[in-house]
């Protein structure tokens, strides 16, 4: 039912002790908080360029958790914080003075987050390093994504999620086994996905999907090397090499290459991780649990998000001590990886807590076997799912995402920067 048009003679009442009062204020509810959104709101509204900043901090609500604290500083962090105006969740025993170890939540707006330093500094049981990280934390994960060092410029990730085609020259794919097979047919693909909005085209010789038999070395570079060597000079946007093997990676590289994609993580190859670090390659640092061969058959975690972010965390800084660039690693959660149905939900439903790492966010969930558990779609039939999980990546603030069904997947992300109003689109 269209409603009645507002009379300016009439102004909205509102019902007090059941009877119609006349309501001469009237009321919205702002549901967008983010800091773009209220900066814009407040300026029309005429607020002092000053307060803007102010006041859009205080309805930043910033949720950090901390593990491992023992009853003594979960008191401690929690009259802090009280003394800032905010407050901590923390064990109903902890005034006890147990358990002896506990998680704690803090829950500040963005002002008084920044001032918790300063009152942690001069406390004991380690709070001033506390309070130190969780002022670093909290700045990888707010601050805007910082472009990925390739070996030739770098790759801008300011207009919101980057587009990663999937190229597979594989006879196996779980998705399009065998369609680009032929090497002509495979770089015509790629020109194509490049024209309907990939940012980066990532091309696979091997397949990885679970239960996956490995194939040679010789084999794997059979399959890339003539896509790639078509492909050279004639892509406007770089090319990643999907791949867990150095040999591999060297030829891709050679051929223009300039970003090393590894399920493994730099792991199973102790090469790896050197020819990327001299060839200057950004690398893709990816979780699995087990081997594409294993990963499946009985995957387990005790908390998802918090193992994955560890494990990220962990192989990062490995790597960035053997010589890789911090501004040229990438991390990914790989989603049906050696995890359940939970287990990628769980992911993408807390996505945004990898930002934290300080490295740009990498998703690869096109198409995958969880979207057809959800909804019961056969492969080629999960495009609506895939963007369900599209949306949520946006709002987490992802730097890429790997897909095969590019030219739907770069529309969403216009229309959703355009909804955002984000600085590029005003």
């Amino acid at each position: 039912m269209t409603p009645a048009p507002r009379d300016p003679a009439h102004p909205p009442t509102e019902r007090i002790t059941g009877t119609m009062q006349p309501m001469p204020y009237p009321l919205r509810l702002i549901s967008a908080r983010d800091r773009g959104t209220l900066e814009r709101c407040f300026g029309e509204a005429g607020v002092d360029p000053h307060g803007i900043g102010v006041i859009a901090g205080k309805a930043e609500i910033i949720v950090v958790r901390v593990d491992g604290v023992s009853a003594p500083a979960a008191n401690i962090i929690k009259q802090q914080l009280l003394s800032l105006g905010a407050d901590a969740a923390v064990h109903r025993a902890v005034i006890t003075g147990a358990p002896d170890r506990s998680t704690v939540y803090v829950v500040a707006d963005r002002n008084r987050l920044e001032r918790l330093p300063a009152k942690l500094a001069r406390q004991p049981f380690g709070l001033p390093e506390l309070g130190a990280a969780i002022e670093r934390l909290v700045g990888a994960a707010l601050r805007p994504p910082r472009p990925v060092r390739l070996p030739a410029g770098e790759l801008d990730l300011s207009r919101g999620p980057v587009v990663v085609g999937i190229l597979n020259v594989t006879p196996d794919s779980f998705s399009d086994g065998g369609a680009h097979r032929d090497p002509d047919r495979a770089a015509e693909r790629a020109l194509a996905m490049a024209a309907e909005g990939a940012g980066v085209i990532d091309v696979g010789g091997e397949s990885t999907r679970p239960g996956a038999v490995p194939v040679t070395v010789e084999e794997e570079i059979a399959r890339v090397r003539p896509v790639l060597e078509r492909l050279a000079g004639r892509l406007a946007v770089p090319l990643s090499i999907d791949t867990r093997r150095s040999e591999v990676a060297r030829v891709a590289l050679d051929l223009g290459a300039s970003i090393v994609n590894d399920v493994t993580g730099l792991a199973g190859d102790p090469a790896m991780a050197d020819l990327a670090s001299k060839r200057g390659a950004a690398v893709v640092v990816m979780h699995m649990q087990g081997t594409p061969e294993t990963m499946q058959i009985d995957p387990r975690y005790e908390d998802v998000t918090s193992e994955v972010l560890a494990w990220l965390g962990s192989r990062a800084a490995e790597l960035a001590a053997a010589g890789i660039a911090p501004e040229s690693i990438i991390v990914d959660p790989g989603i049906g990886f050696g995890k359940r149905l939970e287990h990628n939900l769980s992911l993408l439903a807390e996505i945004g807590d990898l930002r934290g790492l300080g490295f740009p966010v990498m998703v690869g969930f096109s198409r995958k076997a969880f979207i057809g558990a959800v909804t019961g779609r056969g492969v080629p039939e999960r495009l609506a799912g895939a963007l369900a999980a599209l949306g949520r990546c946006c709002a987490g603030g992802v730097a890429l995402v790997r897909v095969h069904d590019v030219r739907e997947t770069a529309d969403y992300i216009k229309v959703w920067r355009a909804i955002e109003r984000t600085e590029t689109d005003r």
